[in-house]
This record gives C-alpha cells, sequence and structure tokens, in this order.
C-alpha cells in the first residue's frame, strides 16, 4: 500500500445473523478526493460508513486508515470526522455548548467551536437550545461536529438531507474547499445531483456488493455516445444513417423534432462527420448528450451485482 493512501478497505464484509449487510467490497482512497458512496436504500452505505468509523465491528475484512489497520489501534480515529444520517445531540443544550461536549469527548480544541458555527451558518444560533433547531439546523450542527478536530477524513451520510437550496450551496462550498486543502470526503447521499455536481468518483454498492467504483466522467459517458445531429437536411440524413448504407458502428438513431440522436462509440463521433460531409450533409452542430448520474444509477441498479437481472 502506497503512503499516500488515506483509506483501504479490504474485502469488508458484515452479517447481522443470517443476513449480510455488506459481502467483500474492497476499495482504496487518496487524499483529497471527493467519492460519492451510492445505492439503494438498504444496500449497506451507512454500514460501510460505521464500520470505517470503528462504531460497528466488521465480520471480515480490513480496514486501513492512514496506513494503520483499524483493528490494531482506534487513535487513528482521531483523523476521522463522521457525520451520521440522523443527527444526536443534547436536546436542552444549545449549539455552543452541545459541541463543547463533543470537543471534550473527542480531545479536540474548544476554540474551534465559534468559527465552526460560523462557517455552517448557525453562529446567531448558537445560544438556541437545540430541541428548537429545524431539522436544517440540526444537518448544519451535526457538520460542525463532524468537522471538529479539523479531521482529514470525512464520512457524511445525507449531509444535504432537509436543507434549503442556500444551505445546499453552503455545504458544496464548504465540501470543495475541504477537498482543496486535502481532505478526502466520502459522501454518501440519495441526492444524485449533489454527487454529480461536486464528485469526481463514484462508488455504487448494491446488495451489499461493490457495483461500480468509476471516475464520474466515465459514468456519465460510457463507451457508447449519444450524439445530438443538426445537418442541413435531417429527413436525408435519419434515412441514410438508418438505412443500409448506415456504418456498422451505428447502433441507433433517434428522430427529435429539430434534430437527430445517434448512438456510437465515442472514439467513431470524427468518422461520423466525415461520413455525413461525405453524402454532402453538411452539419450545422454535432455535440455529445450531457450524460445523466439518475439514468445511469438507475440502469446499473437495476442489472444488479455481475449484471445479473434484478
Amino acid at each position: 500500500m502506497g503512503s499516500a493512501s488515506v483509506l483501504e478497505v479490504q474485502g469488508l464484509t458484515k452479517r447481522f445473523g443470517d443476513r449480510v449487510a455488506v459481502d467483500g467490497v474492497s476499495f482504496r482512497l487518496g487524499p483529497g478526493e471527493l467519492v460519492g458512496l451510492l445505492g439503494p436504500n438498504g444496500a449497506g452505505k451507512t454500514t460501510t460508513l460505521s464500520m470505517i468509523a470503528g462504531l460497528v465491528r466488521p465480520t471480515a475484512g480490513r480496514i486501513v486508515v492512514f496506513g494503520r489497520p483499524l483493528d490494531e489501534g482506534r487513535s487513528v480515529l482521531r483523523r476521522v470526522g463522521l457525520m451520521p444520517e440522523v443527527a444526536s445531540f443534547y436536546p436542552y443544550l444549545n449549539a455552543r455548548q452541545n459541541l463543547r461536549v463533543m470537543a471534550h469527548v473527542y480531545g479536540a480544541d474548544p476554540r474551534q467551536i465559534d468559527p465552526l458555527l460560523e462557517q455552517v451558518g448557525l453562529a446567531e444560533h448558537a445560544d438556541r437550545p437545540f430541541r428548537t433547531y429545524s431539522q436544517g439546523m440540526r444537518q448544519m450542527l451535526s457538520l460542525a461536529n463532524a468537522l471538529l478536530g479539523d479531521p482529514d477524513l470525512l464520512l457524511l451520510d445525507e449531509p444535504t438531507n432537509g436543507l434549503d437550496p442556500f444551505g445546499q450551496q453552503r455545504v458544496h462550498q464548504l465540501l470543495r474547499d475541504l477537498a482543496a486543502r486535502g481532505k478526502t470526503v466520502v459522501l454518501s447521499s440519495h441526492l444524485l445531483r449533489d454527487v454529480q455536481e461536486l464528485c469526481q468518483r463514484v462508488i455504487i454498492i448494491h446488495r451489499g456488493k461493490l457495483l461500480e467504483d468509476s471516475p464520474i466522467e466515465r459514468l456519465l459517458r460510457p463507451g457508447e455516445l449519444r450524439v445530438v445531429v443538426r445537418t442541413v437536411a435531417d429527413d436525408r440524413a435519419l434515412v441514410l444513417l438508418s438505412g443500409p448504407a448506415r456504418p456498422p458502428w451505428i447502433s441507433a438513431v433517434d428522430r427529435h423534432d429539430d434534430h437527430l440522436v445517434v448512438h456510437l462509440p465515442s472514439e467513431r463521433v470524427p468518422e461520423l462527420s466525415a461520413f455525413l460531409v461525405q453524402h454532402e450533409l453538411y452539419l450545422r452542430e454535432l455535440r455529445p448528450v450531457e450524460g445523466d448520474l439518475v439514468s445511469t444509477f438507475v440502469e446499473l441498479t437495476s442489472r444488479g451485482p455481475a449484471g445479473t437481472e434484478e
């Protein structure tokens, strides 16, 4: 394992009785990565995060954090911050008091508290009891708690749940800033557009198994590309691209109101352009259709592990 590894998970497995919640999951994270952890409800995402954070003991497998196996000592967990899906604080204490309690537990510097409250937008509400907080404010306090001690690895479970658009943007910018500082962030979220906007890499877990671990660009633009084509004569182009003269590398052509969508391997796009020009179908527009993480996620999880249909 290289010295640059922040987290390495090897064959991670967790059973609860006869149920396998996580089944042989392996991946590795480096510094400054902002990674989306995705999966349907019950896929094993929260259990995986809980094992990495030291809250749940694995049935099998190995977790190495900053070069140190977790089962050989837990002091390294001081460099890990966890934001659970459901915030849990003392209801009659205010935000500042709750964070002071947590700072004492973590051994963190309490002088961080006020800057963190400012950072998450709670400075004006720091003296209100936690029980009076809205869902979004509770989420922000939970994020501030995860940031106590300035951890180098952040595990965030649904961090934008219940936030209004301004709160979501605040969290997005904060996570980008953390990654730019070299912090490693794992973002588990059902809001796939958040993941698409923020993350460079996506890990998908389905039925406890690792289904996908890819740069997000590859998921959004897999081997077959959809290309918008507008020519001087789209009707004639449709006949040409759908008829017997169609090149074998074109898998499908869809007709839309003012353009065509051609399905083909990404490396064949220059050949498509040349083919149309050869037939005097000069291009007005040729551009790839932007990928969508939601549709890719649905397609992958409907196939299931190892490409099996659900």
